[in-house]
């Protein structure tokens, strides 16, 4: 006995899968939204510090390399007053009994 034919024709619509599971949710496109809107985690995750890894706790930003930078972490040029990092800072070492001055690349290459 041959196989009988579909009934549809090329035109009719296509059979979806109406029932999601919660399961599918959490794993799916809107995993992140829903898990906020179930649980409700907080929307983003807080910025860590690029130089420690701690929780930055304001706005500072390296004004060289442009990454978040915690308090501890912030070195001010002495030349042009810029934000720099730990990678981005240079120390001067000046003969005074001023000690330690941070440079920022642009100033480092003007004191050369």
């Amino acid at each position: 006995m041959p196989k009988r034919s579909c009934p549809f024709t090329d035109a009719a619509p296509l059979q979806l899968k109406v029932h999601v599971s919660p399961r599918e949710l959490s794993h799916g496109v809107f995993a992140e939204r829903y898990s906020r809107e179930v649980f409700g985690l907080p929307g983003a995750a807080p910025i860590a510090c690029s130089s420690c890894v701690r929780s930055v706790d304001g706005k500072a930003v390296c004004s060289q390399c442009e990454r978040a930078l915690c308090g501890q972490c912030v070195y001010t040029c002495w030349g042009c007053g810029a934000l720099a990092c730990v990678l981005c800072g240079l120390a001067d070492y000046a003969d005074d009994d001023d000690g330690e001055k941070t440079l920022c690349t642009s100033c480092a290459m003007f004191e050369a």
